[in-house]
């Protein structure tokens, strides 16, 4: 499944009624608005994930966000529960609020949705985009399906949710480690340095990332600073990085603006001309 399909489909299969319902919107609608604001955000996560520094951040506020219970929980995307959460989120992938309202601005006019209504979604799906990836980077989520021809897997999607027809059948997750592994890479050092299994905890509890958390202390030599902040080191395993990148491009795209473009990023990039970015 692709990041709008995974939000459409989350809370059990209600996710369009659990997103929906309190912005006043009909399941159509809402389909319309997650399939118009997810990719702009996945398009934000990508272009702050092109450097290192960026992938890693990425992967350090995955371990340990709980971004999984924008998925789960049904309270926890209620726009008053996530607003800041989500704003945060919104405010490091596009830098300044007036994109998000540009880009609110923008979806307006092809989805026909008020553009007040979807600057207040935009913080809930941000917030969702990054419990898709989370689910999809540790295993938490299926793969994505094969897809023939250029309508993907959206027009299936739109048929059993919209149509009141079957309820998505529960798929078999795949093993989980996928994140952690790219992480212990990444912040192990260099490329031709070899990483220290880290030792396995003593009758400690999961934590909510999967033990990612743990994880990266482990490999870090437990490195905290006093800000609470982990230490990085001076410099990545490349090969890693790349690694990580593939893996995030599998789930939400590859860049496609030396390419052919797609409406998400041509939309974003419009926002950053208009504002002067």
């Amino acid at each position: 499944m692709n990041i709008v399909e995974t939000i459409a489909r989350s809370h059990n299969g209600h996710g369009l009624d659990v997103l929906g319902q309190q912005f006043g919107l009909s399941r159509e609608q809402t389909l319309a608005a997650i399939a118009e604001l997810a990719p702009v955000v996945t398009s934000g996560v990508r272009r702050n994930t092109r450097e290192p520094d960026g992938m890693v951040s990425l992967l350090e506020a995955l371990s340990g966000g709980h971004h999984d219970r924008y998925l789960d929980d049904d309270a926890a995307v209620q726009y008053d529960q996530v607003r800041n959460d989500g704003n945060a989120i919104l405010g490091h992938l596009f830098g300044r609020k007036e994109v998000s309202r540009e880009v609110a601005m923008q979806a307006a006019g092809t989805t026909g949705i008020g553009s007040a209504i979807l600057k207040k979604m935009l913080p809930v799906i941000a917030s969702m985009v990054m419990g898709a990836i989370f689910k999809r980077m540790t295993g938490g989520a299926s793969a994505p399906a094969p897809r023939g021809g250029s309508g993907g897997g959206l027009g299936d999607i739109i048929g059993d949710i919209l149509g009141g027809g079957r309820k998505p059948q529960p798929r078999s997750g795949q093993g989980g480690g996928g994140l952690e592994d790219i992480l212990g890479d990444i912040l192990g050092g260099g490329s031709g340095r070899q990483r220290t299994p880290a030792p396995q905890p003593q009758q400690r509890a999961p934590s909510p990332g999967g033990g990612l958390d743990d994880l990266l202390r482990d490999i870090l030599g437990g490195g905290m600073g006093g800000s609470g902040r982990r230490q990085r080191p001076s410099s990545y395993n490349d090969d890693a990085i790349g690694r990580g990148r593939n893996t995030l491009d599998d789930i939400i795209g590859g860049d496609t603006r030396t390419g052919s473009g797609n409406a998400a990023d041509d939309l974003l990039d419009s926002v950053n001309r208009r504002l002067g970015y």
